[in-house]
């Protein structure tokens, strides 16, 4: 009796992330893709825990191998969401998610051809209440597993140096926190690969709420980063809205993000390509380190240097904006021509 209620606690789950996926993608601040990206991995954990279900509760068990394949499926694509997520993340070329990502799918359809056969498994009804699955074929089970496998390293592997690559606390936090989730992952395998030595009860139970934990885990971390990162843009406007003087609005390594049109008109910043505040102003080397680390550290500074274009003199005045956890988030930086 108790598989029953394990199976429903699961329908449960994947109900509950399905509706959480679909409120943040439709209510949810951020960044679209990273909504879009959500609502997908709600409906993949959906799939995933549905189709287990369905599985045990399958009383024909020439059919199980159907939800079962459905569950199969879900969860290489969930991992091959997160893989793809990451890579666009980083900023990675096309060619190579491109090539990354066909890799997987190659990887993936072979999995499902091998993993999918009624070869692999014995479905097993139990105590005429539930069914199960004992491994019949341990090379196509151990196939299947060299694809999670490599995909979890691939995952674990972007995600450091994903981490790496960010400059804010909060950002880092957020990397942690996705590198954390898939470490559950490892977790979920233990059970299952358990059962090349000895036969389980509910194989299927342990790897999917470790997936439900995973994409609540996604969930809560998405939701962090949206309620605590302030846009820029809407930086701008209130500053914009206080201050009739040229200003720029730089990020910490100094990528010019907006400027007002007296700051265009005044330093020549163009419309077409993307600057840094170096393109701008006559900076040295040594000042441009000084400004950033001053600005990382949350002080505000003051400048006495040239426009690059006309080499009039000028002084900068750089203030630092922090977001809503006393963060250093940008630069907000005016611009004073002087005399002479």
């Amino acid at each position: 009796m108790i598989g029953i209620y394990l199976h429903l606690f699961l329908i449960a789950c994947a109900t509950g992330a399905l509706i959480f996926a679909i409120n943040f993608f439709i209510l949810g601040g951020g960044k679209w893709y990273v909504r879009q990206y959500t609502l997908l991995l709600g409906i993949t954990t959906f799939v995933i825990n549905t189709s287990y279900a369905l599985l045990a509760f399958s009383a024909d068990t020439s059919k199980a191998v159907f939800p079962h394949f459905a569950g199969v499926l879900a969860i290489n694509i969930f991992l091959l969401l997160e893989v793809l997520f990451v890579l666009q993340s980083l900023e990675v070329k096309r060619s190579w998610i491109i090539g990354i990502i066909s890799f997987f799918a190659v990887y993936l359809i072979f999995d499902l051809i091998i993993y999918g056969t009624n070869e692999t498994f014995l479905y097993i009804r139990h105590d005429a209440l539930f069914t199960g699955y004992e491994i019949q074929k341990k090379t196509h089970f151990a196939f299947h597993y060299s694809y999670i496998a490599v995909i979890a390293v691939t995952l674990f592997s972007l995600g450091v140096k994903w981490y790496k690559t960010q400059k804010i606390k909060h950002d880092k936090k957020f990397v942690l926190r996705l590198i954390w989730a898939n470490l559950l992952l490892i977790v979920a395998a233990i059970p299952e690969l358990s059962m090349l030595n000895r036969p389980l009860k509910y194989p299927s139970f342990s790897f999917c709420l470790c997936f439900t934990g995973v994409f609540f885990l996604w969930h809560y971390a998405v939701s962090m980063q949206a309620a605590f990162t302030p846009t820029i843009r809407n930086t701008a406007t209130e500053v914009f809205g206080m201050i009739d003087v040229p200003i720029v609005i730089f990020d910490l390594a100094g990528v010019i993000k907006l400027f007002n049109p007296s700051a265009q008109i005044v330093l020549h910043i163009s419309t077409r390509e993307q600057q840094t505040i170096r393109d701008i102003l006559q900076l040295s080397d040594v000042e441009t380190l000084r400004l950033l680390a001053k600005a990382k550290h949350g002080e505000k500074s003051e400048w006495l240097t040239k426009t690059k274009t006309e080499g009039k003199r000028c002084r900068l005045k750089c203030f630092i904006k922090f977001d809503s956890t006393v963060e250093p988030f940008c630069v907000i930086a005016t611009t004073e021509l002087l005399e002479g």
